[in-house]
């Protein structure tokens, strides 16, 4: 490779290859950018997704909550189911919303506050409607009922756009009522 003298003294090469390295080293730049905002990229949108998921979560086990919630007023006789399915076939479209909630004044009982570490996760409200007669729902595999209340509990989150439901029976499967006392 010739090399030459300019009239300063600076060494150039004769093959034309000045800034070749600048070239290289701003395209290895360029690069290792768009790496970087690439990464960072893909980290927000993961933390995004977890956060949607935990959200979901949270809603969910709150859902739970409720139909637990629900269950357990039936099963220690908390509250007389006869008279709940009455009510409910009394109502409009057969439900009593509300049922269970924070702050509805003809609610049955108040919903827990699921927390963690002193900070609220969610709460519930559950709804109870009328649902069969004599007849268990289909699928259940349960026989010798009197009747079916069908329990829609939804799991709430302050500062949440979003709801989860849960939704199952409570049987009665004692022969209190042979023809549900003409409610159907």
């Amino acid at each position: 490779m010739l090399r030459r003298l300019d009239q300063r003294g600076f060494v150039h090469s004769a093959g034309g290859q000045g800034g070749f390295a600048l070239i290289l080293v701003m395209v290895a730049l360029v690069t290792l950018t768009i790496l970087g905002v690439t990464a960072i990229t893909a980290a927000q949108l993961d933390m995004k997704i977890t956060q949607n998921m935990r959200h979901h979560k949270q809603l969910q086990y709150g859902a739970m909550a409720g139909m637990d919630h629900a269950r357990q007023l039936a099963e220690d006789d908390t509250v007389n189911l006869l008279n709940v399915y009455t009510e409910a076939s009394q109502a409009s479209n057969n439900c009593l919303v509300d049922w269970i909630h924070p702050t509805a004044g003809g609610s049955v009982d108040t919903p827990l506050i699921i927390t963690a570490n002193t900070m609220t996760l969610s709460t519930y409200r559950v709804d109870v409607c009328q649902a069969v007669c004599n007849q268990p729902p289909a699928g259940t595999g349960v026989s010798n009922i009197a009747y079916a209340m069908d329990v829609l509990a939804t799991g709430e989150m302050a500062n949440a756009s979003a709801n989860a439901r849960a939704g199952g029976f409570l049987f009665a499967r004692t022969g209190l009522v042979e023809s549900c006392n003409g409610l159907l």
